[in-house]
Parts: structure tokens; C-alpha cells; sequence
């Protein structure tokens, strides 16, 4: 059973790396963590088994370089060969896993640079609930008086063509009266 007890700082200074480092190796599954009190918690055999792969890798770098220089006369040049390939490689892969890694965090800070932007545009049409309580009802009452004013002119409006139409049918009146006053007279 694992013992997580260490915290991301110290598994930092444990491996020497940074702690953006170990949280790369707890994204890329290489160290299992805890979550305990918001803390993040390491397994203590996980970075002992990772500081010994350090370890192992950089005895293996040191060796070559002073094997290599003690025996140049023995080692062939294709073995010397074989060798700067094989680093090349090992480079081209650490590289490739920067490259995912910086692409994921673009993406992240592209993604979270969108709410931020529609954060602010909701905080710029926010309207603090004081003054939303206050507008509201503002807004409720110059509803009813709009209203109010609607009922007037439609009852206006009714009179005005009441009165419009009294006015015509007197008219026509009129003009027939006269009409056959005309014709007889």
C-alpha cells in the first residue's frame, strides 16, 4: 500500500525539479497523488523509485562521457554513432513532450481566456440587485402608466371617430336636403 505523505514542494527538491515539473508527472500519470485538505499528497515509493531512475540516467551519461573519453582508441565509430543517435532520439521525444505539453497549456490559457472575456462582459451588463429591485419596479410602473395612457387613446379615439361619424351622417343629411331642394326649387 502506498503512503502518500510528501508534499509537491518537497518531492520538488527530492527529485530537482521544479513543482511545475512533478504536477507535469501527475498529469502524465508517472506519480499518483491524494487530494487531502486541498493539498496534494505524493506517494513516498513512487519518487523513490523515480530519483533512482534520475540517478541511474545520469550515472549513464556521466559513464559514457568519461567511458568514451578513456577508450576513444577501442570504441568503433559506429558504436559512437549508435550512441549520439540513440541521445538524439531520447532528446527529440523529450522535446515532443514539451511541445504536447506547451500545447496543452495554450489551449488552456486560450479557453480561459474566453471566460475571462465573457465574464467581463457579463460583469459590464451586471446590475447590482439594490438597483435591479429599484429598476424593476420603475419598469413596472411606467408599464401601468403607458397603459393607462393606451386605454385613454383607444377611448379617445372611439369618441373622436363617433364624432366623425355623426359628423358625416349629418352631412350627407345635408347635402340630400339640399339636393332635392335644388331639384325642386
Amino acid at each position: 500500500m502506498k503512503t502518500y505523505s510528501i508534499t509537491r514542494e518537497k518531492a520538488a527538491k527530492l527529485l530537482g525539479v521544479s513543482t511545475r515539473t512533478v504536477d507535469r508527472y501527475i498529469r502524465g500519470g508517472k506519480l499518483s497523488y491524494k487530494k487531502v485538505a486541498n493539498k496534494v499528497l505524493l506517494a513516498k515509493e513512487e519518487l523513490d523509485l523515480l530519483q533512482n531512475d534520475f540517478s541511474v540516467l545520469r550515472q549513464e551519461v556521466n559513464s559514457e562521457i568519461v567511458g568514451n573519453q578513456n577508450s576513444r582508441s577501442i570504441a568503433t565509430r559506429s558504436s559512437i554513432e549508435e550512441s549520439i543517435d540513440e541521445k538524439i532520439d531520447k532528446f527529440f521525444l523529450i522535446f515532443k513532450e514539451k511541445d504536447k505539453i506547451l500545447e496543452e497549456k495554450n489551449k488552456i490559457i486560450f479557453m480561459l481566456q474566453q471566460r475571462i472575456g465573457e465574464l467581463e462582459n457579463k460583469i459590464n451588463n451586471m446590475i447590482a440587485l439594490p438597483d435591479y429591485n429599484k429598476e424593476k419596479k420603475d419598469a413596472i410602473v411606467e408599464k401601468e402608466k403607458l397603459e393607462q395612457r393606451i386605454e385613454q387613446f383607444k377611448n379617445k379615439f372611439k369618441s373622436e371617430r363617433n364624432k366623425n361619424i355623426v359628423f358625416v351622417i349629418v352631412l350627407l343629411i345635408f347635402i340630400i336636403l339640399s339636393a332635392i331642394f335644388i331639384v325642386n326649387g
